[in-house]
């Protein structure tokens, strides 16, 4: 049987995969040719370089996304690094209980040996969408949103040691949580208006913890005091508004909403990425920064190609395509062969992400 040859999106390529036609820059320069054996450096240099898609040799198997073997070797490493890196942050945040301050020059290492590496790794969104989560969700969340704002960071031009201050704010914006009682923090129901307000306090806290180290920057300081402040200052802990808010915290505000909405809590079931995007680019009007949000969005979808979802029907369906508005919903092709395009069916919706 002849080569087949079939369009894969990066994060689903694989070392040892054989490129099946010219890859090119977007300025049209050759990066690859026809016949490249996929190595592990060479796919993280195309997503260095903007290359989303790749044509592979099929050498003749035509099997279906979904019917492809386990994780990743990249996939594997990610999440055990990640684990690791997890069980560090529960250590040192619980530690705080009784020490009354924040391991900050551990959590600089951490930043630097881990957690950038980790938020400069192929597939990182989809990593994180995947990975294997215990019940500790604040320390889970603390880490999605220093990778994820590592991340973003990148996209919006930032480096060296203003991107590490950014991931650490991102580590550190809820420290404050460690100081609100547990039967509020880890309440199966609805927040009471009471109890809504000690938990609005953890911005206050966590910033008067980090406060009293002598090395922490104002980018870290404003980071986790602001990241629930919203542009049109109807936000916490003092409303402010517009410009007065820290570019750190603008970030991780996007980070934190991403994460939130994407992780199972005690009171609500994780949201599919798909509705979560919608979600942002409501609030990104008056509500979060247009700027950060927009360079979050449109390179976020990048990742969702060659997904593979649950429909609300209970089929599951590769993503084809994503559209070319921010908020619209994907063409995808079911397991048993069927387009759809969801912008134009609202009927259907989905529920969650199989396969990342």
């Amino acid at each position: 049987m002849g080569n087949k040859i079939k369009r894969y999106s990066l994060k689903n390529v694989k070392p040892g995969m054989e490129v099946g036609q010219l890859v090119f820059t977007n300025d049209g320069q050759v990066v690859l040719g026809e016949g490249t054996i996929l190595t592990p450096s060479l796919i993280e240099r195309l997503d260095y370089w903007g290359i989303t898609y790749l044509l592979i040799k099929q050498n003749g198997d035509d099997s279906l996304p979904w019917q492809e073997g386990p994780d990743s070797l990249i996939q594997q490493e990610f999440f055990a690094d990640y684990s690791q890196t997890v069980d560090v942050i529960k250590q040192s945040f619980t530690n705080m209980h009784f020490a009354n301050e924040v391991p900050v020059r551990k959590m600089r290492e951490l930043v630097d040996s881990m957690i950038e590496p980790l938020a400069g790794s192929v597939g990182v969104i989809n990593h994180l969408q995947m990975v294997p989560r215990q019940d500790d969700y604040t320390f889970h969340h603390s880490m999605n949103v220093a990778v994820a704002s590592g991340l973003l960071g990148r996209w919006l031009g930032y480096t060296g040691q203003n991107l590490k201050e950014l991931i650490l704010a991102g580590l550190l914006h809820d420290v404050g949580k460690m100081k609100i009682p547990p039967e509020i923090l880890n309440k199966p129901g609805k927040l009471t208006v009471d109890e809504m307000e000690i938990m609005k306090q953890h911005t206050t806290r966590g910033y008067q913890l980090i406060k009293r180290d002598a090395n922490a920057s104002l980018g870290v300081l404003c980071g986790i005091l602001q990241h629930h402040e919203r542009m049109d200052g109807t936000g916490y802990p003092l409303k402010t508004a517009g410009d007065k808010i820290h570019p750190f915290a603008k970030i991780i505000a996007v980070a934190d909403a991403y994460d939130a909405m994407t992780s199972d809590r005690v009171y609500h079931k994780k949201i599919a990425p798909f509705a979560v995007v919608e979600l942002l680019v409501q609030e990104m009007f008056g509500k979060l920064d247009p700027t950060v949000c927009t360079m979050f969005l449109n390179n976020v979808r990048d990742y969702f190609l060659g997904n593979i979802v649950q429909l609300c029907d209970g089929r599951e369906a590769e993503v084809i395509y994503l559209g070319q508005y921010i908020g619209s919903r994907p063409v995808v092709r079911t397991i048993d062969g069927e387009l759809l395009d969801l912008e134009k069916q609202k009927k259907y919706t989905i529920v969650k992400t199989i396969k990342a």
